[in-house]
Formats: C-alpha cells, sequence, structure tokens
C-alpha cells in the first residue's frame, strides 16, 4: 500500500493506493481517497485495469505483445529513439515532467498535472517518471508511475506526447511508435528490479467513448490480464463527512 497526504485549497487528503485492509480514513486527513482498493467496500465504484505479469522473462513477456507492437518497438528502437526510467527523481525532474503533462493537457482539454500528489509521491520514494526522446535529445513521450514496492506492483498514473495537431504524419507515427518502446522499456527494466505487476492505469468499463476505446486497444496490444478493483472516499473527520455529504448533494 502506498499512503501520501497532500493538501487541495488548503484541505488535507490521503491518497491511498492499492489498500487491501477494511479501507479505513487516514485520521491526519479530512478526506482519504482509495485508488484501486482489492475489496468492494460500501460506496466504493468499481475500477478495472490490465496487468502485465513481469514475473515472466523478458521473452516471454516481449512474447505475448501483438505482433505489430513488437515490429513498431523494434522500428522505434532502429530509428535511435532512446528511453529512460528514472527510480528516484529529483525535484527538477518533476517539475520538466510537470511541465510537459501541462502542455499535453492544454491540448486535449484534461486538467493539469498534480504537482502536490507528485511532489509527495516523490518525497515517499513512490514516483517513477519515464521518457523517450530522439537521438538529438528532443522528447517524443514521458510517463508518470506510482511505484509500490511492498506488493511490487508499478501504475501508469501520468502519459503524455506532443503529436496532437501535427500535421506530419511521419512524425506522429515516430512518436506512436517511440510510445510503445517506452512502455516496453519500462516493462524490461522493472522486470530486473523485481517489479510483479505493470498496471496500466485502467481501462474503461463501458464501451461508449471511442476516444478511450481506442486507448484500450492500445494498451491491451501489450497483453496481460484485465483487473476489477475499486476506487472511493472517505472522511477522517467531522469537516470531512461534511465535504463528502456536500459532494453528494452536489452530484
Amino acid at each position: 500500500m502506498v499512503s501520501i497526504v497532500r493538501a487541495k485549497f488548503g484541505i488535507p487528503i490521503t491518497d491511498i493506493f492499492f489498500d487491501c485492509a477494511a479501507s479505513v480514513a487516514d485520521p491526519r486527513s479530512s478526506i482519504s481517497f482509495f485508488v484501486q482498493s482489492s475489496a468492494p467496500q460500501s460506496g466504493f465504484v468499481p475500477f478495472k485495469t490490465q496487468i502485465v505479469d513481469l514475473t515472466q522473462s523478458p521473452g516471454e513477456i516481449f512474447s505475448r505483445i501483438s505482433s505489430n507492437c513488437r515490429y513498431k518497438i523494434k522500428r522505434a528502437e532502429r530509428e535511435g529513439c532512446i528511453p529512460v526510467l528514472s527510480a528516484a527523481p529529483l525535484p527538477a525532474d518533476v517539475l520538466r515532467f510537470s511541465e510537459y503533462f501541462d502542455e499535453f493537457a492544454r491540448q486535449k482539454r484534461l486538467p493539469p498535472a498534480n504537482r502536490a500528489k507528485l511532489a509527495a509521491l516523490s518525497d515517499a520514494g513512490a514516483l517513477l517518471l519515464s521518457s523517450v526522446a530522439e537521438a538529438n535529445g528532443q522528447p517524443l513521450a514521458m510517463h508518470a508511475y506510482v511505484l509500490d514496492s511492498r506488493i511490487r506492483r508499478a501504475r501508469l498514473l501520468y502519459s503524455a506526447s506532443h503529436f496532437r495537431g501535427l500535421e506530419d504524419s511521419g512524425i506522429r507515427n515516430l512518436i506512436g511508435r517511440a510510445n510503445r518502446l517506452l512502455h516496453w522499456h519500462e516493462m524490461e527494466q522493472l522486470h530486473h528490479q523485481k517489479v510483479r505487476d505493470y498496471d496500466f492505469g485502467g481501462l474503461p468499463l463501458h464501451n461508449r467513448d471511442e476516444a478511450k476505446n481506442a486507448i484500450a486497444r492500445f494498451k491491451r496490444e501489450f497483453g496481460g490480464r484485465e483487473l476489477i478493483e475499486y476506487n472511493g472516499l472517505r472522511a477522517g473527520s467531522s469537516f470531512g463527512k461534511l465535504l463528502l455529504l456536500c459532494r453528494r448533494r452536489a452530484a
């Protein structure tokens, strides 16, 4: 289990990843947010994800990737793309990632990176950052992961690449290949670091959103198994109970 405390609008919040106990709120915070709890709890909602077993040999892991994806990974290697995984990112690395992700988020009309969460994960030794670049150093894609060393699980938190809006289809395709290479490089490196589970960080529960379905198809290229877990909120104080009550009434 990974547990971090951060603040939002001055309100202390605990993020708890991979809880397997009773999902009891952290008394240090007004609200505890449980992410991918293994057991259903009252008020929690199902969350589907995809897990790749990294206890297999690299050859076995690679063989379970689709043939088209394997081709693109090998081509990205031939094209000189350089993937890097950082297990102990510095504050400057977290800032660089956040700025890169925020530009991606603006293009996609998504919320920016949660810098308080990233900083808290880094301070807890539970943050992995990775990137892939052209030979000239130009970044093509970046990822951020939550790492639970105790259960040996790495979970994708953020993924970003700046190909949207590019008119050159060749560059867009290069970025897609480089992103696949980055995922494979992470799997290979994490296997050597004795990480057991590579978690793609979510699949859509329902096939209603084509954009999400396209992302799910991308993730399924890497093989693995689907898993249902549960997300939910718990109040850690009277003020937290009031906040959750207001949230339910506003929903």
